[in-house]
């Protein structure tokens, strides 16, 4: 499940933090980053479990998934919690403290410097995805103006008139919609992408790419199938007809007359 971006600071200055869970596997991905530099932490089961005890060795849990939940849940949450760190050239400790039901934890993040060509698959990439969605957004508004506009003209040639005149628009013309709107001037480039506009955009974005891929899979898995599936053989045997006809016993003529004579003379002898 990979969570949105949060504002974090450390040190007066301001930073993005985001943790990716994966709960299949007890293991998380933490990012920091300030535009610039990204840090990135990836932890499996094992790990955490080591990683765990050590830091909280003063507790006893019967199951480590209960303490993975700990920690990724106040993570994910809005929960008081103190985060305190500080960033360094090739690595960053993130240090969170947080008590639930009265009992005291404590996490430590071990971010470690990554390459650009991560901080582009992350975040870079992501924000293009967000505009190529906008654009796709306002194509489709556009489209539907344009709808309008020919389902309004159809009523005026039917005779319809509008009771308002203040209601009355010109034709759409995109080229000409968009002409004088002026660009916003970001002061925070941080509270900008945190905010909740920009975080359902790039949030949606990351669900439609996710379904096509899903889509593409489950199209490309029909297909092998269809391909390895035989064709099915038509039966080429015909099924037997039935016999309609009848045995017709033809007269024996001779017989016939032997006894057509015999009756003539026993007449005769009458």
């Amino acid at each position: 499940m990979a969570g949105k971006w949060r504002k974090l600071e450390l040190g007066g200055q301001a930073y993005l933090l985001q943790l990716n869970v994966r709960e299949d596997i007890v293991g998380y991905s933490c990012y920091l980053t300030d535009l610039v530099n990204i840090y990135k932490e990836e932890v499996n089961k094992e790990g955490f479990s080591d990683k765990f005890g050590e830091i909280n060795s003063d507790l006893e849990l019967d199951d480590i998934v209960e303490g993975f939940k700990e920690v990724t849940g106040i993570m994910l949450s809005e929960g008081e919690r103190k985060i305190k760190g500080k960033v360094l050239e090739d690595c960053c400790d993130l240090k969170v403290e947080w008590f639930s039901e009265g009992i005291p934890y404590k996490w430590i993040f071990k971010l470690v410097r990554e390459s650009s060509s991560e901080f582009h698959e992350l975040v870079t990439k992501s924000l293009l995805n967000s505009m190529a969605l906008l654009l796709g957004e306002r194509e489709e508004l556009v489209s539907i103006i344009r709808s309008k506009d020919l389902e309004i003209e159809d009523y005026e040639n039917s005779g319809a008139k509008l009771t308002r005149k203040a209601l009355k628009t010109t034709w759409f013309k995109p080229e000409l919609a968009f002409k004088e709107t002026k660009p916003v001037e970001i002061e925070d480039e941080i509270d900008f992408i945190t905010s909740s506009h920009i975080q359902n955009v790039m949030n949606k974005a990351v669900v439609q790419i996710k379904g096509d891929e899903v889509d593409s899979k489950e199209t490309e898995h029909g297909t092998a199938c269809k391909v390895m599936k035989s064709p099915t053989k038509e039966s080429s045997e015909i099924p037997p007809k039935l016999n309609t006809k009848r045995k017709v016993v033809k007269p024996d003529l001779n017989k016939i007359a032997d006894k057509m004579s015999n009756k003539k003379k026993k007449l005769n002898s009458l």
